[in-house]
């Protein structure tokens, strides 16, 4: 659905080309805080020849505008908790009825608005120029790989040929700004003029993406990401939860995971001059609007055939079950907070899956919010000012998006893990 709405959204957008005088050493940062509670709780109820599994949680990250600290609360069961500067993460023996949680306090610290004005300009404003200067050499060198053949082949004729549909007549592809370009790269990948959105729960190949013109969040992230390094743009994939109102169960081969107030997501970032990383996630907005906690970050932009069969291979190998959630640490459900006290999680994990997932109401708002800002951001209207208001997808949509991304975030989330590790559980 969001899918949809951000392809009425951008299609809308014409740019428009104007002198941009904005002087950014002048803009005042806002900040929004967020002290949040992560909940992660498994327990292995089948194994057949796996012994070790690998859990990753929310990472220590630091950016100029996006921040997040993570800091154990409270560790039980048959795990080993791992921290390292910038990453928390817990190992679970696989064997039958071996259980394990980790509770971690999280605050993330972020300036959303600059994210967002980010694209906004480029979308909206036209800003053809928009932060045009020189990438550092260590940024290129480690975020600008070798683009897939097949991206190269098929993507970047459809995409040129769409954007001279997009741009005034004497502008070319080749005097834009790479900031520039690569917002409307992301316009074009999860806007879905390339590709149909379809999650799935099994992982798909490049090819099979390509061929058959759907996939869902980790699919076009992975053709975007191609997509940016041929034209030089640095740019990585992030793998988190979106922080909103949400509970839904997946199956993953068998094995099922309850996610609460943690919607899964795989986006592209990418690297701002003088900015810093910024998402251009078009499709759920994750970090642009939605506090999301970040669990890991990857170059990895093809998936084979190959390595589809070694996913299977692993996780038909042994079975979980999984609670997930993320909750304001000042606003704990008084159950889980009753548990945390009395340090019974491993019965919160069954009660959890013996009833059925609340379904998050989507008719208590029949239109999206407007957000007044001092600065750029989307707008749906034909003129351009420099105050507006944007329209953001909130409670009409957050569900349905969150729905539509999990099965297939989910597993690929999963699989990456296991193509660097071998034995590792989950990303």
């Amino acid at each position: 659905m969001l899918a949809l709405l951000a392809t009425l959204m951008f299609s809308s957008a014409t740019p428009q080309y104007a002198a941009w005088v904005t002087s950014h050493a002048q803009e005042t940062p806002s900040y929004d805080v967020y002290n949040l509670t992560y909940v992660d709780v498994a327990m292995i109820t089948y194994v057949n020849n796996v012994s070790e599994g690998y859990f990753e949680t929310p990472i220590n990250y630091t950016e100029p505008h996006y921040t997040q600290v993570v800091r154990v609360f409270r560790v039980g069961g048959n795990v080993t908790v791992n921290t390292s500067e910038d990453k928390t993460s817990f190992t679970i023996p696989i064997n039958n009825n071996s259980r394990g949680y980790v509770v971690l306090n999280v605050t993330l610290i972020r300036e959303s608005r600059k994210e967002m004005n980010i694209v906004a300009q480029a979308l909206y404003l036209g800003n053809v120029f928009l932060y045009d200067y020189p990438y550092p050499e260590e940024v290129v060198g480690k975020y600008v790989l070798q683009p897939n053949e097949k991206v190269v082949e098929v993507v970047v004729p459809l995409f040129e040929e769409w954007m001279r549909s997009k741009l005034y007549a004497n502008i070319s592809l080749g005097e834009v700004s790479k900031t520039y370009l690569a917002v409307w790269a992301a316009n074009y990948v999860y806007g879905g003029y390339l590709i149909k959105y379809n999650a799935s729960a099994i992982p798909r190949s490049l090819e099979e993406v390509l061929e058959r013109r759907e996939g869902d969040c980790d699919d076009m992230s992975r053709i975007l990401l191609s997509l940016l390094w041929y034209y030089g743009v640095p740019a990585k994939i992030q793998y988190g939860y979106v922080y909103l109102k949400f509970d839904y169960v997946t199956d993953v081969y068998g094995s099922l995971t309850r996610f609460i107030n943690a919607g899964p997501h795989a986006y592209v970032v990418v690297y701002v001059p003088t900015v810093g990383w910024v998402s251009v996630d078009l499709l759920a907005w994750a970090r642009l609007y939605y506090p999301t906690l970040i669990t890991g970050e990857s170059t990895y932009s093809n998936v084979t055939s190959e390595d589809l069969e070694e996913v299977e291979r692993f996780y038909t190998s042994f079975k979980y079950l999984e609670l997930i959630e993320i909750h304001e640490s000042s606003k704990l459900p008084e159950d889980l907070m009753r548990d945390l006290i009395s340090e019974d999680l491993f019965s919160r994990l069954e009660r959890m899956f013996s009833e059925t997932p609340q379904e998050t109401n989507t008719t208590t708002t029949a239109t999206s919010p407007l957000t007044e800002t001092t600065t750029t951001t989307p707008s749906t209207s034909v003129s351009h000012e420099k105050t507006t208001k944007a329209v953001i997808p909130t409670a009409l949509f957050e569900v349905l998006t969150i729905i539509a991304l999990v099965a297939g975030a989910t597993i690929l989330i999963l699989s990456l893990i296991i193509l660097k590790s071998g034995s590792r559980l989950k990303q």
